[in-house]
């Protein structure tokens, strides 16, 4: 008997495919992902992505405070820090929270690299593979990537124009009890919804939390668009409401810039202690470059005003997006947000969001298709659309663009009676 070992066949594209962990295996990449090259062309109007738009940022404020910081503190900005993030940092975003009606301790917060790195230290430390997470249909791409790396069975639960709808939760909580099928916890967005743009109304924030309470489960309360209503105060978290039953995530990403790749998980004090051994585990420890950053802005320039100039910003293109659907989408239907980055736009009967697409691409105008929002094969007769980059004039021709679409696609289903797939 030979005593060869077996060696990789390197007849693949890959030479290491067979060594890969079944969690790699099943990555995919997002659909949003796929669309960056074609949205990005400069003849195409992209409706597609969900980039804040920072050209309203005061740069020189932030270049002379860059300069004084590395200046002053450079050894220290410079070095390694903690795992569970900047002590200052996290003093300041108990500030950052208090709209909201949130009293959390510094102690019980962990700095991540936007709130999408939290997502994954809670999936982590969370998620078996097989266990069952439960998200809102359609619900946000990101977080159901990480939910699949992570080999989660994503069951979804109905939303409406007020958000996710209780008597759907607890009827699908009930039906997987009967089965036997635990679950970990409930993911939700519930304000300014990605991608269905609605926000969870108040009384069905108190039976949400009755229900999983009852059923102990745990919610992620996913928050990155709260402070960015059109009017108003910010609607109060859920995480109030019961606090050691919510994790809730924040982000700098949409309130200030991207760039900087910070967010935070507040979480009840044996889930925080997890999630920054996680985090040290994975990182060792956050920025403290951009934690320093950060928390210098916060402490020396009126970042509530800029907040509140992104509201008028984002109003004014919401208001444009309305306006521009109206006119050249009425064959569609759609909610009206009244804040954050996104319309959730139902289109005509026998149309298909997904193999639409190309022809919308070849149009010069970028969508998100609304399969990407769901894990069960939904949401092709949705797209979603983002008026938080483009200009009011951009908005307007892209809607126009899609519009012209549209409606070929209705004349073809209208004379064939089907869908042009």
């Amino acid at each position: 008997m030979s005593n060869e070992k077996s060696q990789p066949s390197y007849t693949r594209l890959d030479p290491w495919y067979n060594i890969y962990a079944d969690r790699a295996l099943g990555m995919k990449q997002s659909e949003i992902r796929q669309l960056f090259a074609v949205a990005n062309r400069p003849e195409v109007v992209s409706l597609a992505g969900g980039m804040p738009n920072i050209s309203g940022l005061p740069l020189d404020f932030l270049a002379d405070m860059t300069a004084r910081l590395i200046k002053d503190h450079g050894p220290q900005i410079l070095q390694y820090g903690g795992g569970a993030g900047y002590l200052p940092l996290r003093e300041m975003i108990t500030e950052v929270m208090r709209p909201e009606g949130i009293k959390g301790h510094p102690d019980d917060i962990t700095i991540t690299t936007g709130s999408q790195q939290a997502l994954d230290l809670i999936s982590e430390i969370f998620i078996n593979p097989g266990d069952i997470v439960l998200t809102e249909a359609p619900s946000y791409v990101g977080a159901l990537g990480t939910f699949h790396s992570y080999q989660a069975n994503v069951v979804h639960v109905a939303l409406d124009k007020d958000g996710l709808i209780p008597e759907a939760l607890e009827e699908t909580i009930i039906s997987l009890e009967n089965e036997g099928r635990p679950i970990k916890f409930l993911y939700t967005v519930p304000n300014f919804h990605n991608p269905a743009g609605v926000s969870l109304s108040s009384e069905r924030r108190h039976k949400i939390i009755d229900i999983c309470e009852r059923h102990h489960i745990l919610i992620v309360e996913d928050n990155p668009y709260g402070l960015l209503g059109f009017d108003g105060d910010p609607t109060p978290a859920m995480q109030p409401l019961n606090p050691n039953g919510v994790v809730y995530l924040g982000s700098f990403s949409k309130t200030f810039a991207p760039g900087y790749r910070l967010g935070w998980a507040l979480a009840p004090s044996a889930v925080s202690a997890r999630i920054t051994l996680a985090n040290e585990n994975a990182i060792l420890c956050p920025s403290t470059f951009g934690q320093m950053s950060v928390a210098e802005y916060l402490s020396t320039y009126d970042w509530y005003q800029q907040v509140k100039e992104y509201r008028s910003m984002y109003a004014e293109r919401g208001q444009a997006m309305q306006h521009a659907l109206s006119t050249y989408m009425s064959s569609c239907s759609w909610n009206v947000p009244n804040g954050g980055f996104y319309v959730w736009v139902k289109l005509p009967e026998g149309l298909n969001s997904h193999t639409m697409l190309p022809r919308a691409i070849k149009n010069c105008v970028a969508y998100v298709s609304g399969t990407a929002f769901y894990t069960d094969g939904n949401g092709a007769d949705h797209v979603r659309l983002s008026y938080c980059y483009p200009t009011p004039e951009d908005i307007t021709e892209g809607v126009r663009r899609l519009g012209e679409v549209i409606s070929a696609e209705e004349e073809l289903v209208n004379m064939f009676g089907i869908a042009n797939n």
